[in-house]
């Protein structure tokens, strides 16, 4: 039904939920996802350095769930530009946040996401933008992304003996066929790092 998914980000707080629930459909549908960041002629270094970070993560994010895609930064009118790469690519979908930034212009003239919507020949999914970029919430959450991590590592029977939340990092203790293992889970891209720390 897809083949390519265009996601266009502009480095708003919670762009990566915005970005999971297109890499859910590119998983389920063996589609290439295109990230997309457009810079205004207008703005300053920290947004477009913003812009920049942001591609990084997606970018991250989309080799946990082993996914195609492609990065570009363009400069000029977001919408246009938007439209344009979507025309360029052949989109089949477009998934984007519902917010971006806030001042007179967008109120004036309606979000990026309206105009898209208006505008697009492809399907738009908008996405309302939550006020986090955190996608792992709770303990209960990242224990299943450890065991699903250890599994995929080849271990059967794994327990988890503990997890604390630190400020930028899930720390879970487990059990893996008698080893003991410290994951730690990036909050925002799902990614994880084992250390084993003792073996029976």
């Amino acid at each position: 039904m897809y083949e390519r998914i265009l996601v266009p980000t502009d480095g708003s707080t919670g762009t990566a939920h915005v970005a999971m629930q297109a890499f859910d459909l590119a998983s389920q549908y063996g589609a290439t996802v295109d990230i997309l960041h457009v810079a205004e002629t207008n703005d300053d270094d920290e947004l477009r350095e913003s812009g920049r970070q942001a591609v990084a993560t997606l970018e991250e994010l989309a080799e946990v769930y082993d996914l195609d895609t492609t990065r570009e930064i363009r400069e000029g009118d977001p919408t246009e530009e938007i439209l344009a790469a979507a025309d360029e690519a052949d989109t089949d979908l477009i998934v984007m946040g519902t917010h971006g930034r806030s001042g007179l212009q967008w109120r004036l003239i309606g979000s990026v996401a309206e105009r898209v919507v208006r505008h697009a020949d492809p399907s738009v999914l908008t996405v309302r933008l939550p006020e986090t970029d955190r996608t792992v919430t709770d303990s209960a959450q990242a224990e299943a992304i450890v065991i699903e991590a250890l599994e995929a590592d080849g271990y059967d029977e794994v327990s988890v003996l503990g997890t604390d939340q630190q400020r930028n990092v899930w720390v879970v203790e487990a059990e893996a066929d008698g080893a003991e293992q410290l994951v730690y889970v990036d909050p925002v891209t799902q990614r994880t790092s084992v250390i084993q720390r003792s073996s029976a």
